[in-house]
């Protein structure tokens, strides 16, 4: 069997589990698809100490447009700290909407870059889809077996959507906003990125995405 017939059968297993009665859970299932989804990266860019990077690049470079990898997403944006809560959409909507979809609230970097003048393209990079998944997922459920930042496993919206967000408060009063990113997404992400998957290495590019500025 080859490489990309075994992560295939990964994704296959993911599907398999979600519709059966055995009892798994979103951390089961995302903890696997989360690890096809760093092979396929070690794959093309084999080594060590820039596991992060070739990640986001493969998620980046390989996933398909509609994925939207390199979209930003506001919730990130709050969690490191460079837009205020008064400046996000829980600040204008916040009394009468508790729940957004990306699709409201998120896009590419240009367009967030007007909404807000003062990030820079690397924390707008930080915050993409491609390396939330990276550090919210990955190394969350690999690390910990649980979801990473604030982040929840339980699906915010009913509606179909790549990522949501909900508001919440903590014990300590503080607000804040919690995402999820939805299952159909992260196995279209997955599938992407196994279906791509060439034999052979690729040459390392002489600047990461996430490095780019």
């Amino acid at each position: 069997m080859t490489l990309q017939g075994f992560l295939q059968g990964r994704i296959d297993l993911v599907k398999t589990l979600r519709e059966s009665s055995i009892p798994v859970t979103y951390n089961d299932l995302v903890l696997i698809l989360t690890a096809v989804m760093s092979a396929c990266a070690a794959c093309r860019w084999p080594g060590e100490r820039f596991d992060q990077k070739r990640f986001v690049e493969s998620l980046t470079r390989f996933g398909s447009p509609e994925l939207n990898l390199d979209n930003v997403s506001t919730g990130a944006l709050l969690e490191i700290g460079v837009i205020s809560l008064s400046e996000s959409p829980w600040g204008v909507h916040g009394k009468e909407l508790h729940v957004f979809t990306g699709e409201q609230i998120d896009g590419p970097i240009p367009r967030m870059a007007e909404r807000y003048k003062q990030v820079t393209v690397n924390q707008f990079k930080r915050a993409s889809y491609a390396n939330r998944i990276y550090e919210w997922l990955r190394c969350g459920y690999a690390h910990n077996y649980w979801n990473a930042g604030y982040t929840t496993h339980y699906q915010t919206s009913d509606f179909p959507a790549q990522i949501s967000y909900s508001r919440c408060t903590e014990p300590d009063g503080k607000v804040i906003m919690e995402a999820h990113f939805h299952l159909d997404y992260l196995i279209d992400v997955t599938q992407q990125q196994v279906s791509t998957l060439l034999k052979g290495n690729i040459e390392k590019p002489a600047e990461w995405w996430l490095d780019q500025t």
